[in-house]
């Protein structure tokens, strides 16, 4: 896999001043101390710590709401060959991946934390200049989402994106256009913004992604429905032939599963599927780098 490590992207969105929250970067560490990072977040902050390597590698080892012990203890245990990010703990309200083109920014939207398994229909807004469109579908309704919190740690519950968070995404990709675009130029080719939202520093990009969906996919009115495919729910099921829905949640740990999976897929000739878990989820990702076609499917 190529494309910038997380320790890049902190620099390339410092430089252009998308970073809102203030992320520490210590480059292959070989040993960090508490105290450290109590003089730089506060004693009692909680914090969370993401890993980085030299390209675009996902799903790597983090570790969400932990105390500067703590953190110090896990991050001094990791292989030397991995950097790491530390930033403040908040709440995720909501979370969005946004794709940024030459005159186009489509944003999809998911209440709580977007995850490699994520199985929610995200709201999509696609902005032209002063022209917005917004497609529902199943992202309009309440959904089980996934939140973390210190008290109760991982835990779902119904949720569903406002129109208030609508305006927010919309408010902030405005605001921030010139820095996208200049991003866009920096990069010579469409990207992609993962970003969460939280209560004290709002809309704030945990990481960039080094590519984005060909822009005509956002264009193209004949996605199929879901009565017309054969929904795939689980990695190991008969692969079909014909129009197929992947329906499938993949745990973090178990990003071989999804790699085997894909593989199965390509073998069996599958050349496009279809995903109500949105055009920028890691599974629509990890679908496109290795060949395969991928549209939304509407209910």
């Amino acid at each position: 896999m190529s494309g910038m490590g997380k320790s890049e992207v902190v620099t390339v969105l410092e430089n252009h001043g998308l970073l809102r929250m203030p992320v520490k970067v210590f480059r292959y560490p070989a040993s960090v101390a508490s105290w450290q990072l109590q003089k730089l977040f506060g004693r009692d902050t909680h914090l969370v710590v993401r890993t980085g390597a030299d390209s675009e590698e996902r799903n790597l080892p983090r570790l969400v709401g932990a105390t500067a012990e703590t953190a110090v203890e896990w991050i001094n245990a990791l292989p030397p060959m991995l950097s790491v990010l530390v930033q403040p703990y908040d709440h995720v309200l909501f979370s969005v991946e946004l794709a940024v083109y030459e005159g186009l920014h489509v944003a999809e939207a998911v209440p709580g934390i977007w995850e490699l398994d994520n199985r929610l229909a995200p709201l999509v807004l696609q902005i032209r200049g002063d022209r917005v469109d917004l497609t529902a579908t199943d992202g309009g309704e309440v959904q089980r989402a996934r939140f973390h919190d210190p008290h109760h740690g991982l835990h779902e519950r119904p949720a569903r994106i406002d129109d208030w968070q609508l305006a927010t995404v919309l408010e902030w990709t405005r605001a921030q256009h010139r820095a996208l675009n200049a991003t866009l130029t920096d990069l010579g080719h469409p990207f992609g913004l993962k970003l969460h939202y939280s209560a004290r520093f709002g809309l704030s990009p945990q990481n960039l992604r080094n590519t984005a969906p060909d822009i005509d996919t956002w264009h193209r009115g004949d996605h199929p429905s879901t009565t017309e495919t054969t929904v795939v729910s689980s990695t190991d099921a008969p692969i079909p032939v014909g129009p197929t829905l992947l329906d499938v949640s993949i745990a973090r740990e178990d990003h071989a599963e999804l790699t085997a999976f894909v593989h199965r897929l390509r073998e069996a000739g599958t050349r496009e599927v279809c995903l109500r878990s949105g055009l920028l989820s890691h599974l629509a990702i990890n679908l496109r780098e290795a060949g395969i076609t991928v549209r939304s499917a509407r209910g």
